[in-house]
């Protein structure tokens, strides 16, 4: 989607991953592509998305968030402020207000899999396109 865009002209969007505390261990091989994952699905090589790690120390829970989390509660500090679940595409404006939240468990946005017969991948694009409208 991100190429989908940037080819359109439309140079003013960024997308990012953030892992969740939780998942520390875990391997994000598969999921950025990296020269490890060996999955079919990243068969064209390497995501160019940035891909970052919350973690669980409170260092985002200063100021006007100081009762929205604590450090080591085992909870990420991002996704505990955010209330994020897994797959949680949160879409933000031009301000860095929450405009709109698809979790992508339930709403495959692939074009060419189950997310094509429903329009999920137009419907997910439409919602960046009118966060960076209003």
């Amino acid at each position: 989607m991100y190429y989908d865009l940037t080819s359109e002209g439309i140079t003013d969007v960024n997308i990012i991953g953030i892992n969740g505390f939780q998942y520390i261990n875990d391997s994000v091989s598969c999921m950025i592509c990296s020269d490890e994952c060996s999955s079919s699905t990243c068969s064209e090589g390497p995501r160019i998305l940035p891909w970052v790690q919350d973690y669980d120390d409170g260092t985002n829970c200063n100021d006007e968030n100081i009762d929205s989390c604590s450090a080591n509660d085992e909870e990420s500090d991002v996704w505990d402020l955010w209330d994020a679940t897994l797959r949680d595409f949160v879409i933000l404006d031009r301000y860095g207000i929450e405009f709109a939240r698809v979790n992508l468990t339930y709403n495959n946005p692939d074009p060419t899999e189950l997310g094509e017969c429903s329009g999920n991948y137009q419907k997910i694009k439409d919602l960046i396109l009118a966060a960076r409208n209003r």
